[in-house]
């Protein structure tokens, strides 16, 4: 009889312990999707609506996503010396930040390598093109933006960016595999074909603001190693 006593004790301690570790999580969540949108700037949050973040481990990245135009994807590595972009099919990211650079139709990746006092260009690999200084290079400095973006990024944990644009205008934040932080500018942008049932989701979540939600999925999803 004591035994099924210690057993139920045991039993009621373990649920009533991971039912305190899920609200605790909750909050943190709750804490950290709040502490986000005061975070993030304006006009990242507009961008996010053409990129989105792969997770490979360190070997993430970020996609821009356009139907229309040409699709780059950036890795961004930072050293104690300097700091790194690497860009595969960098035609129109070349575009996207005004980089110095003359047409050349046989550039297939672009590496940036900034120091103190300078940025080399690498094309295909390791071939140098020239060397520049960081004020030289672009009208907008890309390491600035990539280094603020993953900054962002590795402060909250995010495993994930997406979004969809042949569905609307909004973007998704992954916090965990299961949690999902929402933006979304205007909801009279989403498919009218798909509205009813993306507002159906997001109900089911909990609205922060009108333009942000916070919902945890029911299947989590999986990510790169």
């Amino acid at each position: 009889m004591k035994f099924f006593q210690i057993l139920s004790i045991l039993a009621f301690g373990l649920l009533t312990f991971c039912h305190s570790e899920r609200e605790i999580d909750t909050v943190n969540i709750d804490e950290r999707a709040k502490e986000f949108i005061g975070e993030i700037d304006s006009l990242i949050l507009k961008d996010l609506q053409h990129l989105y973040f792969i997770y490979r481990g360190p070997n993430g990245f970020l996609q821009n996503d356009s139907v229309q135009e040409l699709r780059y994807n950036v890795r961004f590595s930072q050293f104690e010396d300097r700091l790194e972009l690497f860009i595969n099919r960098p035609e129109r990211f070349i575009k996207d930040f005004s980089i110095k650079l003359e047409p050349d139709t046989s550039i297939f990746n672009l590496k940036l390598v900034k120091t103190d006092n300078k940025v080399q260009i690498f094309k295909n690999w390791d071939v140098l093109v020239k060397s520049v200084h960081p004020d030289s290079l672009s009208k907008k400095d890309p390491f600035e933006y990539f280094s603020s973006l993953n900054e962002l990024k590795d402060k909250y944990d995010l495993v994930k960016i997406s979004h969809a644009s042949h569905l609307g205008e909004f973007v998704e934040f992954y916090f965990t595999t299961e949690d999902v932080l929402t933006f979304m500018r205007d909801t009279s942008r989403i498919d009218s074909r798909f509205k009813s049932i993306w507002i159906k989701k997001w109900d089911e979540g909990k609205w922060i603001t009108q333009n942000w939600n916070l919902r945890k999925l029911k299947k989590p999803i999986e990510v790169g190693g």
